[in-house]
């Protein structure tokens, strides 16, 4: 059973009960992904550390981001596109349902 095969159980339960029918899955996903960031940042000032860019900072300690990377001889390897080369017309292959 998926998500909304859970949801449809749920929101015709509530209707047979007569209670509010459940949020539909992924509704409130932002909002948590939000307050987990801002708890990180509240708890990265309680330590006395500053609230924004711990992540930028340790690539940069490891080598993996801003000067590390592009003011050393290191390089990163591109894609490039040939001039000539046209842009593909072909549609994707269709998704297959996996047999349950």
């Amino acid at each position: 059973m998926n998500a909304m095969h859970q949801h449809l159980l749920d929101a015709s339960r509530a209707a047979r009960l007569g209670d509010p029918p459940p949020p539909a899955p992924g509704t409130h996903d932002l909002a948590v992904l939000r307050a987990v960031r801002d708890r990180h940042r509240f708890e990265r000032v309680l330590a006395g550390r500053p609230a924004r860019g711990g992540l930028r900072a340790a690539l940069r300690r490891a080598g993996l981001f801003g000067a590390g990377l592009l003011g050393t001889g290191r390089s990163v390897p591109s894609r490039s596109v040939p001039s000539h080369a046209a842009p593909s017309r072909t549609a994707p292959a269709p998704c297959r349902r996996p047999a349950d």
